[in-house]
Parts: C-alpha cells; structure tokens; sequence
C-alpha cells in the first residue's frame, strides 16, 4: 500500500484507540480532533501523560521497537486520522540509513525508560549502523584511557560516537546516568538539539576504542527520515528534555 492510498478514519469521543499491554500492528497520524494517553497501573488506577491533537502520530513505539503498547490512548474530541498499517510504517522506517534507525530506536527506549516501562533492545546496533558510506572506507577510530572525558558537560556538540572496544560513562555532575558498552553510542542528542552537553561522557576502567561520527555523517542519516520520522524524532526529544525542540 502506497503512502497516499492510507486509509483516513473518523473516531468519536470516548473511542479507545489502544489499550495498554497489547499488541501494536498500527498507528495513526492525527489530522484534528484530540486524544489522551494514559497509563494504567496494575491497581486500576490511570495517570494522564499527555493529550495530543493536531499532526502528531499516536501508537508508532510499539512499531519501531516491536514492544507492547505502553500506554492507552482514548479519543477526547472527535477524531480524524490516517491509519498506518504495520507494513507501511516499516517501510518508512526501513528507507531511513541504519544511523538514523539506531538513534529513532535509541529515543524510544529513553522515553520508554523515563516512563519506568521496560526497554526492548534495539537489533540495529554495532558496525550495522554506520552510515551508506562505502563498507571499506576509513574509519575515523581512536582509543582513550580510563578516565579520560571524551567531552564534559556544557561542551559544544561536534560528534557522535560509536563504542567499538571498553566502555563510557555517561555523568551528569557526580551522578552515573548510564554504562554503555560496545556497539552503544553516545552524544547524538547535543547533535540533533542543536545545543551543549547535557553530560559527561568518561571512558571506563578498561579503557575504550570509538567511531567519531562527524555532523555532516550523522545530518546525512538523519535527514534520510521521511517527514513523519523526522517529526517524531523531535517529539521525543521534546519529551526528553522538556521542551519542543526547534
């Protein structure tokens, strides 16, 4: 099915949209109307994450990572949506370069995360996501003590980085926020935001060997998200730290 033969559908007022724990298999890209998302504890109770109206996409988490459904969604004012099938979406997300896949899957499992909700592991990591560059081409590859700062909070975002040997620390302050190993990579948010450090990045004991991904690599990979990616990509950051991105 191509993009412009999905299917536009009319839900009204109360209508769920999906359920919390189930299986996803499609999402929907609002056109107008308005719809909250909801998560459920397992004691019956539900607290409000967010109402969503205008071209935003509801239900696509569950597609990038094949994870359940995270959170409800019920329709608040009435409803008008195209529907995205499981096979579309993943047509979309399949044209991305492997880079931009990585770091789509890399936002979810942080808001994921950040909702206390069990992160699925991302199948597209390691050498496999390095950009279309040729296979063969000369990688741009260093090899840091432990303890070094590869950069420190507040620095300007020049590059991302690929783990290939060791280990980084991600430090906020004094606080460890995360212990990433090989086929991790690390400082593609100051990229896509546009901005400084929100952390650390410390090479672990053992002493780490990375991949520098320089900007023009990394907008290259990005930039190969069709629209709908791309908007979500900045939605999750948004989420991540705060604010809408611009």
């Amino acid at each position: 099915m191509a993009e412009n033969q999905l299917k536009t559908v009319n839900f009204g007022p109360g209508h769920v949209l999906m359920k919390q724990g189930s299986r996803g298999n499609v999402a929907w890209l609002l056109q107008d109307g308005e719809v909250e998302v909801y998560a459920e504890s397992e004691e019956g109770g539900k607290k409000s994450l967010a109402r969503l109206s205008g071209k935003q996409v509801v239900g696509e988490m569950a597609l990038i990572d094949n994870g359940l459904r995270t959170a409800s969604v019920v329709v608040r004012a009435p409803v008008t949506a195209t529907e995205i099938p499981r096979d579309v979406f993943n047509k979309m997300f399949d044209s991305c370069e492997p880079l931009a896949r990585h770091v789509l899957s890399h936002l979810v499992n942080a808001v994921r995360a950040s909702r206390g909700i069990a992160i699925v592991e991302s199948a597209v990591s390691g050498p496999t996501i390095r950009s279309s560059e040729d296979s063969g081409r000369i990688l741009e590859r260093r090899v840091f003590g432990a303890g070094t700062f590869i950069f420190r909070e507040n620095d300007p975002g020049e590059a991302a980085y690929l783990i290939q040997s060791g280990s980084v620390n991600i430090m906020h302050e004094t606080t460890l926020v995360a212990s990433l190993g090989p086929g991790r990579t690390f400082g593609e948010i100051a990229l896509l935001r546009n901005a400084k450090r929100m952390a650390s990045a410390v090479v672990g004991e053992n002493g780490a060997a990375v991949e520098i991904i320089r900007r023009r690599e990394f907008d290259k990979a990005i930039n190969s998200m069709p629209k709908i990616l791309q908007s979500l990509t900045n939605a999750y950051l948004g989420y991540l730290v705060g604010s809408p991105v611009k």
